[in-house]
């Protein structure tokens, strides 16, 4: 996903002249194609994340539609208060794209995992937060983001993710809907974790398991899933997060306002607390039990859901 992500900010760099790119100590390569194209908008600074924030958001006031990029982690934890006070607080149109959400960077140690990064950016007014599932939602996601004037943060996992939403999508941040004509059951998820459930209604058919995926947190489109939602005996929220202020939060908020029963809703996610534990991403994802399997002994009601 970070590759389409780079080469579609150079696509709108090309349609939009509003449009520049401002790196943190990414590599010589980055961008190599729009550092020659457009060096006025090219930007590549150093291990500086709260600076490059800041200048964003100077751009912006200019009226640029800065596009940055860096792990994660660096930006939610080092530059909250530029993201919140610079950026976020005069509704400036900084799109924050933070490769590497969740565990990707889990073998570097805790340092470098983002999992609470979610619930941080959902807590900051006028942020709007974006995950998206596979390389094609995130090109149709960026198209759009010319559109809208609004600070942005984008959770992006490593790469290589297998693609499983349209090519074309006219309303990419809308729910993606994949359902089961007499579905019984219904997994929630936002992210990468769309791979992992789709993967689990192909292996067990019979378990009769339809599919949300949710692109936009800010508001999980409820409206386009509830019937889904109410004929389901039982919804499962999966995320590559903390258990609160992410995915979960979001369905158990919006499910009480509408007065939907919560009772049905069960969860899988990170645990609450930091991992020591060093390994590849799919390596956490069977160590915090994010697997087939694992779905499968919920819905069938052999093991409780972990929700802290």
């Amino acid at each position: 996903m970070r590759q389409t992500a780079l080469k579609t900010v150079h696509q709108l760099a090309r349609m939009d002249q509003r449009v520049v790119f401002v790196g943190s100590d990414l590599g010589a390569g980055t961008l190599s194609e729009m550092k020659e194209e457009f060096p006025e908008r090219f930007f590549m600074e150093g291990i500086s994340e709260q600076h490059i924030v800041g200048f964003a958001a100077g751009l912006a006031k200019e009226g640029f539609i800065p596009y940055l990029n860096t792990i994660a982690n660096f930006f939610v934890r080092r530059a909250y208060e530029q993201i919140a006070m610079d950026v976020a607080l005069h509704n400036l149109p900084v799109r924050i794209l933070a490769s590497g959400g969740g565990m990707v960077y889990a073998p570097l140690g805790p340092t470098h995992t983002a999992i609470e990064d979610l619930s941080l950016m959902l807590s900051v007014p006028n942020m709007k937060v974006y995950s998206p599932a596979d390389a094609n939602e995130m090109h149709n996601l960026l198209k759009y983001s010319l559109e809208d004037l609004s600070p942005w943060y984008v959770r992006f996992g490593k790469g290589g993710e297998e693609i499983v939403t349209p090519e074309i999508q006219k309303e990419p941040w809308l729910p993606k809907i994949f359902e089961m004509g007499n579905s019984r059951n219904l997994i929630v998820t936002t992210g990468v974790t769309l791979q992992v459930a789709l993967r689990t209604t192909q292996q067990f058919p019979e378990m009769e398991i339809s599919v949300v995926h949710v692109p936009y947190l800010n508001d999980i489109g409820l409206v386009h899933w509830r019937h889904l939602a109410e004929k389901s005996k039982q919804i499962l929220v999966v995320e590559e997060h903390i258990p609160q202020g992410g995915l979960f939060t979001q369905v158990l908020h919006t499910f009480h306002q509408v007065n939907l029963e919560i009772r049905k809703l069960h969860q899988i996610s990170l645990p609450h607390k930091f991992s020591h534990n060093y390994g590849s991403q799919d390596d956490h994802f069977k160590h915090n039990k994010i697997t087939i399997e694992d779905i499968k002994r919920i819905i069938e009601g052999r093991e409780i859901s972990r929700r802290g």
